[in-house]
């Protein structure tokens, strides 16, 4: 039986929140990284015992990237100033951006412990969570009682704020890493109503009401991440299967081969426009597709099902 196997959203690509504090106002986010870290630096030298410079210039680096310096001076600020909850939960941002789970997990679970009513540490600590729970879930390990913590978390976040747009789209995250796509389209459109109106969160939700077997919303839905950013291949490869669904194989492959050219999700675009070819008979171009997907991913089980279909059909035994 063909097995048709589309790419999963990833949610998770939404970021933790981190944190810039000083002692009058917080700086701008849109601020210089290289003019505040050069002022920031002349502060250090002038004082250098003032945690909140270094928490400052640590955001710096980590909006550049330099993420082992933005560590190091948030580990500094937090040496200054054992109880310096925002450094935590910087630096927790930082080990999360380098896929550093569990030393992630701990800083905002120290964040939450200095500061239990801080919606930003425990809407951290819940995305932190669910990730390491969505791991163990591919992995075949168990992962229920992790997602709960997660959902515990991100809910106490929007408790202390209910108009934090982030934790609704956290918890959105974590409900479709669950499969409960219907709590996840309900989270994400309330993160998309309080201002968050991204490439990324149209088209989860849009995977969620696909899983939902709600096409059109889906279509909409990435209809309006293409619009926001026309250079989003997952958006493209997540079309292509709702028009798949539908049987316009043209559109379809046109929305594949997109997500080829700009290079996402590759191994699951090349297994769906193989699918498409399969369907409209052209055995021979859905063979090589397979075998594209393979090249990328010689372990993928879908292609290598789905190629022995199609050998089968263009030797006539289908």
């Amino acid at each position: 039986m063909l097995r048709k196997n589309f790419s999963r959203i990833i949610v998770g690509g939404f970021l933790a929140m981190s944190l810039l504090t000083t002692p009058a106002s917080a700086a701008p986010l849109n601020f210089d990284p290289d003019s505040a870290i050069a002022q920031y630096t002349q502060k250090i030298q002038a004082d250098p015992t003032n945690a909140v410079t270094y928490n400052n210039r640590g955001y710096a680096y980590k909006l550049k990237k330099e993420y082992d310096k933005a560590v190091a001076d948030f580990t500094r600020a937090i040496e200054l100033n054992p109880n310096y909850a925002d450094a935590y939960n910087n630096r927790g941002t930082v080990y999360e951006s380098l896929n550093r789970y569990d030393d992630a997990y701990n800083d905002y679970n120290r964040a939450v412990e200095l500061n239990p009513n801080d919606a930003v540490a425990y809407s951290n600590r819940g995305l932190i969570t669910g990730k390491m729970a969505d791991y163990q879930q591919k992995s075949g390990k168990s992962h229920t009682e992790i997602y709960a913590r997660a959902i515990s978390d991100l809910t106490r976040a929007v408790e202390l704020n209910p108009n934090y747009a982030e934790a609704y789209q956290n918890r959105g995250a974590v409900y479709s890493w669950q499969g409960k796509n219907d709590l996840a389209v309900k989270d994400l459109s309330r993160a998309i109503e309080l201002g968050i109106k991204t490439d990324k969160i149209f088209s989860a939700r849009g995977a969620c009401y696909r899983s939902l077997s709600q096409p059109d919303n889906a279509l909409a839905d990435f209809d309006t991440a293409l619009s926001i950013n026309p250079k989003y291949g997952t958006a493209y490869n997540n079309r292509g299967t709702i028009y798949y669904d539908k049987k316009d194989y043209q559109r379809a492959i046109a929305d594949f081969k997109k997500a080829i050219e700009l290079g996402s999700d590759l191994t699951n675009a090349f297994n769906n426009l193989g699918l498409c070819y399969y369907e409209l008979g052209d055995y021979d171009a859905a063979i090589d597709c397979y075998t594209r997907a393979l090249s990328v991913n010689q372990n993928f089980k879908p292609a290598i099902q789905n190629m022995q279909v199609a050998y089968e059909a263009k030797a006539g035994r289908r």
